[in-house]
């Protein structure tokens, strides 16, 4: 069986997150991706720190974007 593993800088951008200080929708994401870490969820994980990268209420900049 084959497998592909992604990159560490790959893996790494998966599961930013940059959260804003102050913001609700935020703080929500953070705790769910700390629920996620600590129950080994990959997929969890990688949705929460997508929603704080891709929020819909804060402006699209590098950390947000994944730009680098």
């Amino acid at each position: 069986m084959w497998a592909v593993q992604p990159s560490a800088s790959l893996d790494a951008w998966l599961y930013q997150a940059d959260p804003v200080a102050g913001c609700d929708g935020c703080a929500r994401a953070m705790r769910r991706l700390a629920g996620a870490e600590k129950a080994g969820d990959q997929t969890g994980r990688y949705e929460a720190s997508r929603d704080v990268r891709a929020h819909p209420d804060h402006p699209a900049g590098p950390s947000r974007a994944g730009e680098r």
